[in-house]
């Protein structure tokens, strides 16, 4: 079986998804058994420059189009993504990571194409029940369609992976013990609550909270409309080599997301051996099941989640053994493998 891979413009600096979507194709490479793959990106020099760093074959697009060489001469096309239209005929499966602008205003819009792909995709593969529940509550989507593929980590990061030192934290503005932040600002990321919880937290444990994402205008507006900023160090974006090892020098992870397809933060951390200490979301609770501290959408609980974990040595070694066994049993190997089962699957449909 040929299975054409076809993907638009990723960032050469991956972050978050584009990083997973990275680490599960070089899993696909090296565990794709008897199919057959092909890696093509469709867009424009962006494209192109991520073709030549995937060692992909690029086929030039305008926005939004993907020529037929995209899909011609294989059994199967796999959109790794939402960003292309599906090809006319043929069976294909499409990768849907999650629904958010379906539910938040600051998300974006889906592509117009979506809705086709959710009716003509013979398997729609999600890194989650959650998402998969998405997929048939606002896309009508029938469970036989749909393929729960859970992610590996986006970074690779383990106990014995570096942390950052002290006078490498000190370059960044960051004094320990800190509570580490990672992500963007939109609406579902609910950063206004962690901000709240703050104050208490530097108040009773001192230190730092460092925050990893992109320089957004949200971020901004909410770090101008709080209280204070005592502890608090933005760090916008990171280098990927740096990123490990800032979270293995972490005390705590905190995530406060309300919704996501599925939490790639809180599996890192995990797998470092990083407690984590999360707001209660259906994602977040499938990912880490009882290996993070779930609290309350509430700055209060947040804040009393976060202090528990800097001051109580004994909860924080529970969080990390049962973080790290939780963290082993998400691999990228096994997500390959059952892409590939769902390739066989769709085929067979």
């Amino acid at each position: 079986m040929k299975v054409a891979i076809v993907s638009g413009s990723r960032g050469l600096q991956p972050m978050g998804l584009e990083s997973a979507e990275r680490n599960l194709l070089g899993a696909l490479r090296a565990n794709s058994g008897e199919v057959t793959l092909d890696l093509r990106v469709a867009g424009g020099r962006s494209a192109c420059r991520y073709a030549r760093s995937m060692r992909a074959r690029w086929h030039p697009a305008r926005p939004g189009r993907m020529p037929r060489r995209a899909w011609r001469s294989a059994d199967l096309v796999h959109l790794i993504g939402l960003d292309l239209p599906p090809p006319p005929r043929g069976p294909f499966v499409a990768t849907v990571h999650d629904l958010a602008a379906l539910r938040f205003p600051d998300e974006g819009r889906l592509p117009e194409w979506v809705p086709d792909i959710a009716a003509r995709a013979a398997r729609l593969l999600t890194p989650s029940r959650f998402t998969a529940g998405e997929l048939e509550q606002l896309l009508d989507v029938g469970q036989e369609r749909i393929s729960v593929v859970p992610n590996g980590p986006g970074h690779e990061v383990s106990p014995a992976t570096e942390p950052l030192s002290e006078d490498d934290l000190g370059a960044l503005g960051v004094s320990t013990p800190f509570v580490l932040r990672v992500g963007g600002y939109t609406q579902r990321k609910n950063f206004p609550v962690l901000l709240g919880a703050w104050p208490e937290v530097h108040r009773r444990t001192g230190g730092s909270l460092a925050l990893a994402g992109p320089p957004q205008a949200s971020r901004d507006a909410a770090l101008a409309a709080a209280g204070t900023l005592d502890g608090v160090v933005a760090l916008d974006y990171l280098p990927a080599a740096v990123v490990p090892r800032l979270l293995r020098a972490a005390s705590a992870l905190v995530s406060t997301s309300t919704y996501e397809g599925f939490g790639l933060p809180p599996l890192e951390a995990m797998g470092a051996g990083v407690p984590v200490v999360a707001v209660r979301s259906a994602a977040v609770e499938e990912v880490c099941g009882e290996a993070a501290l779930l609290v309350d959408d509430e700055p209060g609980a947040l804040a009393e989640g976060v202090i528990r974990v800097l001051e109580d040595e004994a909860l924080r070694e529970r969080l990390r053994s049962t973080g790290l066994r939780r963290s082993a049993s998400f691999s990228w190997r096994e997500a390959a493998e059952a892409v590939v089962g769902a390739y066989r699957e769709a085929v067979g449909a």
